[in-house]
C-alpha cells in the first residue's frame, strides 16, 4: 500500500505546486520511502509501504514512454507476468507495478479487465501525452482529483490535494446532507464541490486538457442451477483460493484480524492451514459485550499468536485523530475500534487479512432477513440517521436537502428486491462506509488490509446463488455458517451476530464525554453556522435529558458530534 499523487497539463509548471508538502501529507500511507518523477507535462509522486519486491519495486516506475505511480496489490500479477513474458515482454523487477505497465502496453485501458486486486494508479504516456488513472472494482483504494485551471491534480487523499497550495476547497453542503442521512459521503463524490472522487470500477483519461470518465465493470445477474451442497463446496473453494492469493502476494509476513464472528473466523481458520508459520491474529473487546472468549476459541484452535486490546473507555483524542485523518465526515461506530485494532496489528505486521465484505454478499445484516416486507425501503431506513423531514428542520438553508442519492428500482418480486439491496450495499454502503473506514483507519498506521470476501470471482459467484442458500431457516449467512461448521461446532457457528460497532451509547453517557459533546456542539460549535441550533439542542436533550429516548438518539448525537469534529479541522 502506498500514497500517490499525479499532476498533468499542457506546458505544466509543476513548480507552482507544493509537491513536497503533498507527498509529506501521505507519509502515513507510505512510511518506507518517497519518490518523484518530473517530466514535461506531468509530475508523479509516490510514498511507499514496501510489501512486494522490497529492493526493486520503488516508484514512480518508468518503462519506455510510460510511467506509473501505483497504490495497491495485484494478486494475479505472477500469472499475468508469465502470460506477458510469453508474448515477448521483458521485466527488470519482481514487482506487480511493472506488470501493470506491461499490461497497459498490451491492452490499453482494457488492462483493467485483466487485473485482479485492489488498486488506484496513474499512468502517464509521454508520447500520446495522456494521463490514464483508474480505481479497483469495489473501491478499496481511494483516488481524488481536482482541477487548477486546466491542469488535473490527483491524489490518494483529499489532504494532499489541499496541500498543493493551488486548490482552495469549497464545502459541498449537499454532500453533508447525504452524510447526515447515511453517515458517510456518497461514493464517487467528496465533501468539496471542487474535489472529486473517482468512483469504484471507473477510469479516467485526461488528454488535451479534457477529462473523460468511463465505467469498466459492473455486477451482472446470471442464471445459475446448482444444488446447495455443490454451491457450498464451490464457495469454500473460492474463499480458500481468494485467501491463498492474498497470502502469496507478499514478501512480508501477513496476519489476520479476528473478531470471533463468522467471517473473520473462517478467514483465520483457512489462512492458518495455508501457511507454515503460526498466524498472528489481532482482536478487540469491550466491557459491555465481550467477544474475547470466541476470539480465544478460534486462536486456540489454530494455535495462533493472538493479541487483543480491551477498549473500556472512549478517547476523544483518538476520535479527533481519526476524523482529522479521514479528511471527510464519517460516523461509522466502528471507526474507533478499527483504528485501535490497526494500531495494534501494525506493531507486529505490515499486512492483515479481514472478513470485510461477507455481510454484504452473503446477506448477514438484519435487513436481509426473510420476513421483511419492502426490502429496499427497509434497507434505506436502516442506514438513515436523519430522515428527510428531520434534515429539513435541521438545515438553515433547506435547499441543501437532497433525497436522490440512492436510486430505487420498484419491484414486486422479493428476490429481485433483495438483489437490489445487495447492489445498494455494493455501490454505496460498502465503498462509502465500510471500505473507506478500513482504508483510512489502517493506512493511518501504515497497515495494509486485504479482504478475501471481496474477491471478484467469489463475489460474482455468490451474487448469483439463490437467496435461500444465503438466508435460510438457520439464519443469515447460511452457507458461510455451514462452512464454519466444518471447522468448529454448531453453537459457535450459529450464535447471534454481534457486529463490530462500538458501544457509543455507553461512551456518550460517560460524564467526561458528555461534557466534551456539549463543549463542541453547544459552546464552540461550528456546525451551527449552517445547521439550526435549536434542532441540535433537541437531539442533545432527547439523548441526555429524557427518560424515553428514541432508539436512534445516541446515533444522531454521534453523527452530529463527528460532523463537528470534522468542521473544527476543515471549516
Amino acid at each position: 500500500m502506498c500514497g500517490i499523487i499525479a499532476i498533468a497539463g499542457d506546458a505544466l509548471d509543476s513548480k507552482k505546486y507544493a509537491t513536497d508538502r503533498m507527498l509529506e501529507s501521505l507519509k502515513k500511507r507510505g512510511p518506507d520511502g518517497v519518490g518523484s518523477l518530473n517530466i514535461p507535462d506531468c509530475f508523479l509522486g509516490h510514498r511507499r509501504l514496501s510489501i512486494i519486491d522490497i529492493e526493486g519495486g520503488g516508484q514512480p516506475m518508468t518503462s519506455g514512454s510510460l510511467s506509473i505511480t501505483f497504490n495497491g496489490e495485484i494478486y494475479n500479477f505472477h500469472e499475468l507476468k508469465n502470460k506477458l513474458f510469453a508474448d515477448g515482454f521483458n521485466f527488470n523487477t519482481r514487482s506487480d507495478t511493472e506488470v501493470i505497465l506491461a499490461a497497459y502496453k498490451k491492452w490499453g485501458t482494457d488492462c483493467l479487465l485483466h487485473l485482479d486486486g485492489m488498486f488506484a494508479f496513474c499512468i502517464w504516456d509521454d508520447v500520446e501525452k495522456v494521463l490514464f488513472f483508474a480505481r479497483d472494482r469495489i473501491g478499496k483504494k481511494p483516488l481524488y482529483y481536482s482541477f487548477v485551471e486546466k491542469d488535473i491534480v490527483i491524489a490518494s487523499e483529499i489532504k494532499a490535494i489541499k496541500e498543493s497550495n493551488q486548490v482552495i476547497p469549497e464545502v459541498d453542503f449537499k454532500a453533508i446532507d447525504f452524510y447526515l442521512k447515511n453517515m458517510y459521503i456518497e461514493p464517487g463524490k467528496s465533501v468539496y464541490k471542487n474535489i472529486y472522487q473517482l468512483p469504484p470500477a471507473h477510469y479516467g483519461v485526461y488528454k488535451n486538457r479534457t477529462l473523460e470518465i468511463f465505467r469498466y465493470w459492473s455486477l451482472k445477474k446470471k442464471s445459475v442451477e446448482v444444488s446447495y451442497e455443490e454451491a457450498k463446496s464451490e464457495v469454500h473453494r473460492l474463499i480458500t483460493k481468494a485467501i491463498e492469493k492474498r497470502l502469496m502476494s507478499s514478501d512480508v509476513e501477513i496476519g489476520a484480524f479476528l473478531s470471533g464472528g463468522v467471517d473473520s473466523s473462517i478467514v483465520a481458520l483457512i489462512a492458518s492451514g495455508l501457511i507454515k508459520k503460526r498466524l498472528k491474529t489481532f482482536g478487540v473487546s469491550y466491557k459491555t459485550y465481550d467477544e474475547l472468549p470466541y476470539i480465544k476459541k478460534i486462536a486456540d484452535k489454530i494455535n495462533s499468536e493472538v493479541e487483543w486490546i480491551d477498549i473500556n473507555h472512549f478517547s476523544i483524542e483518538d476520535l479527533n485523530k481519526i476524523i482529522e485523518y479521514f479528511g471527510e465526515p464519517h460516523a461509522d461506530t466502528s471507526d474507533m475500534p478499527q483504528h485501535v485494532l490497526s494500531e495494534l496489528a501494525s506493531q507486529k505486521v505490515k499486512v492483515v487479512l479481514s472478513g470485510d465484505g461477507a455481510d454484504e454478499f452473503f446477506l448477514g445484516y438484519k435487513w436481509h432477513g426473510g420476513d421483511i416486507e419492502q426490502p429496499v425501503i427497509n434497507r434505506l431506513e436502516n442506514i438513515c440517521a436523519f430522515d428527510t423531514a428531520r434534515r429539513k428542520r435541521l438545515w438553515i438553508n433547506k435547499e441543501n436537502v437532497v433525497d436522490n442519492g440512492v436510486p430505487v428500482i420498484k419491484s414486486n418480486n422479493f428476490v429481485e428486491d433483495m438483489d437490489q439491496v445487495t447492489l445498494i450495499d455494493l455501490n454505496f454502503h460498502l465503498p462509502g462506509q465500510i471500505l473507506s473506514k478500513v482504508d483510512r483507519a489502517s493506512m493511518m498506521h501504515g497497515l495494509e488490509v486485504r479482504c478475501p470476501f471481496l474477491d471478484i470471482e467469489l463475489m460474482e459467484y455468490v451474487y448469483n446463488l439463490p437467496y435461500e442458500y444465503k438466508v435460510g431457516q438457520n439464519g443469515q449467512k447460511l452457507i458461510l455458517r455451514d462452512i464454519l461448521c466444518d471447522y468448529t461446532d454448531n453453537e459457535f457457528a450459529y450464535r447471534k451476530k454481534q457486529g463490530f460497532g462500538a458501544p457509543i451509547w455507553d461512551w456518550l453517557t460517560e460524564e467526561g464525554v458528555k461534557k466534551n459533546v456539549y463543549h463542541h456542539l453547544v459552546e464552540n460549535s461550528k456546525i451551527r453556522s449552517f445547521l439550526v441550533g435549536s434542532e441540535i439542542d433537541t437531539y442533545l436533550n432527547n439523548f441526555y435529558n429524557t427518560t424515553e429516548k428514541h432508539e436512534r438518539a445516541g446515533q444522531r448525537v454521534w453523527v452530529l458530534f463527528c460532523l463537528e469534529l470534522w468542521a473544527k479541522h476543515n471549516i
